[in-house]
C-alpha cells in the first residue's frame, strides 16, 4: 500500500468563483517531505479547485467524512510484511479514534439490516439461521450469536429480527464465496467482516461488488476508493466513553500537551471496553500478510476480551 503522508497543511481561503459568488473553502495538503511542502501542496490544489469549474468538489450533504481526496489524519504506526513491504498504518481519525488502514484483508462494516414486512426472519427457525457458522442445528448457536440482548447493546436488532436477518445476509454471502475466508465480528451497531483471498483492490469493481453483496455502506465503499484502502475503526468512539470529541481541541500536534492530555484521558477511559467481538470464522486459511493484519486488528479490538461494545 501507498505511505500516509506524514505532515499535513491546511489553507483556508475565501475565493470568488465565476459570476462572482463567494465560497470559503479549506483546502488540506499532505507531503512526507515537511509541513511547508504541506502547504504547498494544499495551495496548488486549492488554485485547481477554483480553476477546474468553479465548483468545490466533495462538499455535499454526507461528504464532510467522505471527501474526495484523504483528510489530515496523523500517523500512529506503520505494520510491515515479512518481505519489508508497508501492508498497513494505523492512523488517528478526526474524532480521535485509531483506525487501520490497508489493502491486503478486505474489511466491510454493515449496518443492521431492517427486515422488510413481507421476509422477515426468525432467528429461532430453520433454514440459513439453523446452518449459520458452519453447519449444524439453531441451537448450537453461542448465546450471543442467538440474542444480541446478550452483548448489552442499543440498536435496532435489540430483539434479535435485525440481528438475525443481517447474520442471514452474511451466511448467504460466504456460502456463494467458500473460495473467501470470513471472519464475523458483532460491533456496536452491527458487524464488520474481515475477508481474506479475495486479492481484490479497495479501489476496484471487484472490491465494490464484493462489499455490495453484504450491503456495505455506500459512503464507507467510496472512502475506500479515495484512500484506496480498507478502514477498521480500532478503539471506541471517544463520546460512548464519555470523553470530549477529539476535533473539538481545533488543530493540535503530537507533541502539543492539549494533544498528549487528551490522549491520556482517552487511553485510560478506553480500558473498559471493546470494538468488536469474534462470533465466526470461516473459509480458506489466511495467507501470512493477512493473518498479521488480523492479529493485528483481534489485539487493537479485542475482540475475544467480552467486554462491553463502544
Amino acid at each position: 500500500m501507498q505511505p500516509i503522508p506524514r505532515h499535513w497543511a491546511t489553507v483556508r481561503e475565501t475565493v470568488t468563483l465565476p459570476g462572482g459568488r463567494e465560497w470559503a473553502l479549506t483546502i488540506h495538503g499532505a507531503s512526507d517531505l515537511s509541513p511547508e511542502d504541506a502547504e504547498r501542496d494544499a495551495r496548488e490544489r486549492l488554485q485547481r479547485v477554483v480553476a477546474a469549474d468553479g465548483h468545490p468538489r466533495g462538499t455535499g450533504d454526507g461528504m464532510e467524512y467522505y471527501p474526495l481526496r484523504r483528510l489530515p489524519e496523523e500517523l500512529l504506526e506503520e505494520l510491515h510484511g515479512p518481505d519489508g513491504a508497508l501492508i498497513a498504518a494505523i492512523t488517528r481519525n478526526r474524532y480521535g479514534s485509531a483506525v487501520l488502514n490497508t489493502d491486503a484483508v478486505l474489511i466491510s462494516d454493515i449496518d443492521l439490516v431492517e427486515p422488510s414486512s413481507q421476509d422477515r426472519v426468525k432467528p429461532s427457525g430453520g433454514g440459513m439461521l439453523s446452518r449459520l457458522f458452519g453447519g449444524g442445528r439453531a441451537e448450537e448457536l453461542t448465546e450471543q450469536q442467538q440474542d444480541p440482548g446478550a452483548f448489552g447493546l442499543r440498536s435496532p436488532g435489540r430483539q434479535g429480527e435485525h440481528h438475525g436477518r443481517t447474520l442471514a445476509l452474511i451466511e448467504g454471502f460466504r456460502a456463494r464465496h467458500p473460495e473467501l475466508g470470513v471472519r464475523t465480528y458483532r460491533t456496536r451497531n452491527g458487524f464488520r467482516l474481515l475477508i481474506t483471498g479475495s486479492g481484490a483492490a479497495p479501489s476496484s469493481e471487484r472490491a465494490k461488488e464484493l462489499m455490495g453483496q453484504v450491503r456495505s455502506d455506500e459512503l464507507y465503499m467510496i472512502l475506500c476508493r479515495v484512500h484506496d484502502t480498507y478502514r477498521a475503526r480500532l478503539t471506541p468512539k471517544p463520546w460512548r466513553i464519555e470523553v470530549d470529541r477529539f476535533e473539538e481541541l481545533g488543530t493540535r500536534t503530537a507533541d502539543d500537551e492539549v494533544h498528549r492530555a487528551w490522549v491520556e484521558r482517552y487511553r485510560a477511559a478506553s480500558a473498559g471496553v471493546a470494538v468488536c467481538r469474534l462470533l465466526s470464522s470461516t473459509g480458506p486459511a489466511p495467507d501470512p500478510v493477512e493473518q498479521q493484519i488480523i492479529d493485528l486488528h483481534d489485539r487493537a479490538v479485542r475482540s475475544e476480551s467480552g467486554l462491553r461494545l463502544a
